[in-house]
């Protein structure tokens, strides 16, 4: 038996000996068990052909209201602690909606100033004669617009990409850093309060586990998209590095449309804007028949969904998983079949070298890069991609991770 096992025991024990089920059951036992025991030294002198003894039956009435008045006098009590236990549960969770909803006044107080009125150094230049330089600023207001938005606009159009996607990722850290340092004074403040209310959920023992995950969800539905796209890349320099054990364990990247990071744009630069979103839609269903395949597959079993249409369109794609250590991306493209799904236009934009290379991509990211590394060790894991096969009108392209040790891929979903 583990440690962590001991405990989970321990704290079952001590909470049941602690409610007030367990006193209303000893209390019950009792007063049955003393039932049975008066009546058993008595039954012999009881029958109904013979009259009522008084003694007797005054005996039992003494008895039965001594023994009855004791399980009253104790129920009392288990209801005056059950009535002070929750008292006090209800007041220790009203102390923490009170400190997590001014954190979250405070967070979204933030988020109004960041969207209000700035000023930008966009040029410094020095002037000899008068030993001295001059700035020059640029005056933006973000009035009616998302600070988020506009800045993440800015960031993917000056990114200028390699053909590396691991390159890719070094490099939009530095292009997320400029973007850093620009508006440290005021964004560095904004994570101080995120990683704060995440921190307050997770360390709190004023609520419970399940209440923790209720309070994470609240937190998760006020971040937009776009301040998930900055919050991954603060993540990943040494400013935000801390913030990836919340990240983790309470999912707060889930709504992330990958495919808008700026590695990917060597595949997105040319897609417009409904393109870019079929394939961030493609992304997310195959998250989600992941997470059901994962929910459904036992070791030495292979298992096989598909997902989005599969009937009369262009393309057929499918997710394999084995011995839940070797999982696959499979698509097999009819070139004879014009395109009915708006959900495939990305893949259109496409060949199909390009479409295996982002699907290389996406399971990296799956597996290894949205958890930060976290959950599978990058020396057991190789990834591969079967040579492209054309049989006729049909092509066939696959993508796929193992793990070489045969130990199981460790995948980040709720």
């Amino acid at each position: 038996m583990t440690i962590n096992t001991l405990k989970k025991t321990a704290y079952t024990i001590k909470g049941w000996f602690g409610s007030a089920r367990f006193y209303f059951t000893v209390t019950t036992i009792f007063f049955i068990l003393a039932i049975v025991f008066f009546t058993w030294r008595v039954w012999e002198t009881l029958s109904i052909r013979q009259p009522i003894d008084p003694e007797i039956w005054g005996q039992f009435g003494d008895f039965f209201g001594g023994t009855f008045g004791v399980f009253l006098s104790l129920l009392s009590v288990m209801l005056v602690v059950w009535t002070f236990k929750t008292q006090n549960r209800t007041a220790e969770t009203q102390k923490f909606n009170d400190l997590f909803f001014e954190l979250l006044h405070l967070y979204q107080s933030e988020v109004k100033d960041l969207c209000g009125q700035s000023e930008k150094i966009i040029n410094v230049e020095e002037i000899p004669e008068k030993d001295s330089v001059k700035v020059t600023k640029e005056h933006i207001s973000y009035d009616n617009k998302d600070f988020f938005d506009e800045e993440k606009w800015k960031v993917q159009k000056k990114y200028k990409n390699q053909k590396s996607f691991e390159k890719n990722r070094i490099r939009s850290v530095s292009y997320y850093m400029l973007f850093y340092i620009e508006n440290r004074s005021k964004i560095a403040a904004y994570f101080r309060t995120l990683y704060r209310i995440f921190e307050l959920i997770d360390k709190s023992n004023l609520i419970t586990g399940s209440q923790r995950k209720e309070y994470a969800k609240i937190m998760r539905a006020q971040l937009t998209e776009s301040e998930l796209f900055f919050l991954r890349y603060n993540s990943m320099t040494a400013y935000g590095e801390q913030f990836v054990e919340y990240i983790n364990r309470y999912h707060i990247l889930k709504h992330l449309p990958a495919f808008e990071l700026l590695e990917f744009k060597d595949w997105w630069e040319d897609m417009n804007r409904l393109e870019r979103e079929s394939v961030n839609i493609l992304y997310y269903f195959i998250c989600d028949a992941l997470k059901d395949l994962f929910n459904i597959s036992n070791s030495n079993e292979s298992y096989k969904v598909n997902i989005l249409p599969q009937e009369n369109t262009k393309y057929q794609i499918s997710l394999s998983l084995f011995n839940r250590s070797d999982f696959s991306i499979n698509i097999e493209k009819n070139i004879l079949m014009p395109n009915m799904a708006n959900e495939y236009r990305g893949l259109d934009k496409l060949d199909d070298k390009r479409i295996q290379q982002l699907l290389d991509c996406f399971i990296k990211e799956i597996f290894l890069y949205s958890n930060y590394n976290q959950f599978n060790k990058a020396a057991e894991i190789e990834t591969y991609s079967s040579p492209i096969i054309t049989k006729g009108s049909v092509v066939k392209i696959n993508s796929g991770i193992k793990n070489i040790k045969g130990n199981p891929l460790k995948y980040l979903y709720e």
